[in-house]
């Protein structure tokens, strides 16, 4: 009966993981990220690296329209353009950007992300969000003129492990205004679910351990004759 008791209570706690968790577009404005911020300004290449509030390293990758692969990041508030454009007459041209990948370094994740997709001439873009258990969530979105605020939101214990955007036709002049909150790992965090339906089962099997061998005792008891 012990047995049974724990077994159906490790189950139901197992069943109770949330099933909702996920990652959705949220108005850019709900969002209070950090910035990412380019120290070292201007730099050129195909990775180039900003950092948030925290210190934590945020790589780029991305390509152009042009087939390059080259970026330009300036500082402030993380402005990711293509390479300088050596066709025109102005330096300071940059080549559309067709795709901007972004993650942080050494694994880290975050729940929040707002950024600004700004100029060119791309109609629509295609953002896919990577969670921290490599599931995808896609999203497709149209582009007006000038600037295109999104956001981003990791719901009922989802983060973002990276996001990657592409852009149609002849690309976007720049991806601007990047912020958001970096995940804190908690030392001492609550047990999973399933950790809790293992330990759960564990004590159960301690406990008839211990009720069995109290009973076999009890039963090689002799009463001893009076004198």
């Amino acid at each position: 009966m012990l047995t049974r008791y724990l077994l159906t209570a490790a189950f139901g706690v197992a069943i109770a993981a949330p099933a909702s968790a996920a990652i959705i577009i949220v108005d850019a404005s709900s969002i209070q990220g950090a910035n990412v911020l380019f120290n070292e300004d201007p730099q050129t290449g195909p990775i180039v690296e900003g950092a948030t509030q925290a210190g934590t390293i945020v790589r780029f990758t991305g390509s152009t329209t042009n087939g390059g692969d080259d970026l330009f990041a300036s500082g402030g508030q993380a402005n990711i353009n293509g390479a300088l454009d050596s066709s025109t007459r102005n330096p300071n041209d940059t080549l559309a950007l067709s795709s901007l990948d972004f993650g942080l370094v050494g694994g880290n994740t975050f729940n929040n992300l707002e950024f600004n997709v700004f100029g060119g001439g791309a109609t629509s873009a295609t953002f896919t969000l990577l969670d921290n258990e490599g599931t995808a969530f896609v999203f497709t979105s149209a582009l007006g003129n000038g600037s295109n605020m999104f956001g981003f939101q990791g719901i009922d214990g989802q983060s973002i492990a990276s996001a990657s955007l592409v852009f149609n036709g002849t690309g976007v002049g720049a991806v601007q205004q990047i912020r958001l909150d970096e995940t804190i790992s908690m030392a001492g965090a609550v047990p999973e679910p399933a950790t809790w339906a293992l330990m759960l089962f564990g004590f159960g099997a301690i406990g008839l351990g211990m009720r069995r061998r109290g009973q076999k005792e009890r039963g090689t008891l002799r009463l001893r004759p009076l004198t």
